[in-house]
């Protein structure tokens, strides 16, 4: 079993979030802690994945008024509002910073257990995408329009009853939940988000709500999903103390340096 601090985060602004995982993988390479974290955003909000330029968020007209975070770990936009976020902070040396897909594949096993307890699909599954989509240069803007290998799909038959009566999935899947990764001095920051429920601000993406035709309590969720997840990853889970004075200094200092300041932001 391997120690690991559980953080449960109230709602904050996206440059907060960003700028606590960020000192998480910071900590975890200099001192060793693995830490399991899950968090909501203060208001809808759009993260841009490390690489996507910021003028294409103009594509995205529903989202034009999300206040927006670039984000330090790849992958396609975001738009962080019905959703459950997590984050998993591995140090260097612990076998599943040497393994990333296992890290990856693991962590979405473990929520799939907990959202088929909860939900109880009838005529549909939640399972992992089998493979990457090959788009080319036409790859969509947002990251739950993608698909990557071991993302969170949730597939209904269409000759079901349960499916009929909801077009949203007669004629296909979906994906509710994706994770992007950063490495750093040997040390990995896992991190990524369970769409609960459809947005304003991105209407395009059902989620577990519409799909399914049950809502899901982003309270119970985290409570199944932790525990479940410590299961999976042989995890002992200790809850962590609120952040000292010291502590939330660093972290505003990442917020103000990085994750707050425009010229990050608008780097691409």
């Amino acid at each position: 079993m391997t120690e690991c601090q559980l953080i449960v985060d109230p709602p904050q602004p996206g440059s907060w979030n960003m700028a606590v995982d960020e000192w998480l993988l910071n900590r975890a390479a200099d001192e060793g802690v693995m830490t399991l974290r899950l968090y909501q955003w203060r208001g809808a909000t759009l993260s841009l994945g490390y690489f996507q330029a910021y003028e294409d968020r103009q594509s995205h007209a529903t989202s034009l008024d999300c206040p927006v975070v670039r984000r330090a770990s790849g992958g396609g936009a975001l738009v962080h509002d019905r959703e459950l976020t997590y984050s998993l902070a591995v140090p260097p040396g612990h076998a599943l910073a040497k393994s990333t897909q296992q890290l990856y594949d693991a962590a979405h096993t473990s929520l799939i257990a907990v959202l088929t307890q909860i939900v109880q699909p009838v005529g549909a599954e939640f399972t992992r995408c089998r493979e990457t989509d090959a788009r080319g240069n036409g790859e969509p803007f947002l990251c739950f329009l993608r698909r990557a290998k071991g993302d969170v799909i949730y597939t209904s038959d269409p000759k079901s009853t349960t499916s009929k009566a909801n077009p949203l999935v007669a004629d296909g899947s979906f994906k509710i939940c994706g994770s992007a990764q950063r490495k750093h001095r040997g040390a990995v920051l896992q991190h990524g988000g369970v769409l609960l429920a459809q947005s304003p601000q991105a209407p395009e993406l059902p989620g577990v709500a519409e799909l399914t035709g049950q809502g899901i309590n982003a309270q119970q969720l985290g409570e199944l999903w932790t525990s479940s997840v410590a299961d999976q990853l042989g995890l002992e889970l200790t809850k962590a103390l609120p952040f000292s004075v010291g502590e939330r200094k660093a972290i505003r200092a990442v917020e103000t340096d990085k994750f707050g300041n425009d010229s990050w932001t608008r780097r691409r």
